[in-house]
């Protein structure tokens, strides 16, 4: 069989049965992040969105997310008193349990104390249980390998009163990785092989999936997974979407920058 044959069969049964179980697995360490306003009845509030990833490499739990998601939430601090912050249902100070961050990476981590931790992962499957890796860090990451990703889209949030909002889920089971660089990786769009799940009956697109940012990147190494990244954005440009790379996370939560 030619590599060409033998690539095109990977991307059939990742668009299978296969995929979808495999689609299944990031959302266990996923919880969605609502962060802005406190609500209120008499006036409607400013709410943004994202995700976050629950893992310990070996020295606590860690919340990790995009720096831009952080950065947001700061700004909104800059102009509004009473704010609010929230992993699934427990609302913290961001700011206060920050570890690091790092604009260029586009990651920033969060310690999470262990009632915090058990509060977070104790509703539901999705978001109910903590990556603990076989090794840190990950093996490095070749173009033409498949990654799962989820996350909590932004569209698919919706409001069940003026202060409870209801998250629904997505995620791709065999993302097919197109480049990898220093700091990220990313997988070109391709609608024939896309995988989706929880979410699928809403027909989305990659530019309605705002709010995954933060989200889960693993791969299947056969025996084990393994933690390689965040999803950081959707590049409308190039109908792709761009992941953080996680092999700069050091066990503690600090990051390693990038060479200048």
């Amino acid at each position: 069989m030619s590599e060409a044959a033998q690539i095109l069969k990977a991307k059939q049964l990742a668009a299978g049965p296969l995929g979808e179980q495999l689609a299944k697995f990031p959302l266990l360490f996923a919880k969605s992040i609502l962060f802005g306003q406190r609500p209120s009845k008499s006036h409607r509030s400013e709410i943004k969105s994202g995700s976050v990833t629950l893992v310990d490499l070996g020295e606590g739990v860690l919340a990790i997310t995009c720096e831009h998601v952080i950065a947001s939430y700061q700004k909104m601090k800059q102009t509004h008193d009473s704010l609010v912050f929230q992993i699934g249902d427990i609302e913290l100070d961001p700011l206060e349990q920050l570890i690091d961050k790092n604009v260029r990476l586009d990651l920033a981590t969060i310690r999470l104390t262990d009632a915090q931790s058990r509060s977070i992962t104790s509703n539901g499957p999705i978001g109910s249980c903590i990556f603990r890796p076989k090794l840190w860090p990950p093996e490095p990451l070749k173009v033409g390998e498949f990654v799962a990703f989820g996350g909590f889209p932004g569209s698919l949030r919706t409001i069940a009163s003026f202060d409870e909002y209801v998250f629904e889920s997505w995620s791709s089971g065999a993302s097919e990785i197109s480049s990898v660089s220093d700091g990220q990786f990313v997988s070109k769009f391709e609608r024939e092989f896309w995988v989706k799940s929880f979410g699928a009956e809403h027909h989305l697109m990659l530019d309605t999936l705002g709010g995954l940012s933060g989200g889960p990147v693993f791969i299947n190494r056969g025996l084990y997974w393994e933690f390689v990244g965040i999803v950081s954005q959707y590049h409308e440009n190039y109908d792709a979407m761009f992941f953080a790379s996680t092999f700069s996370l050091r066990t503690d939560g600090t990051i390693e920058p990038l060479p200048i």
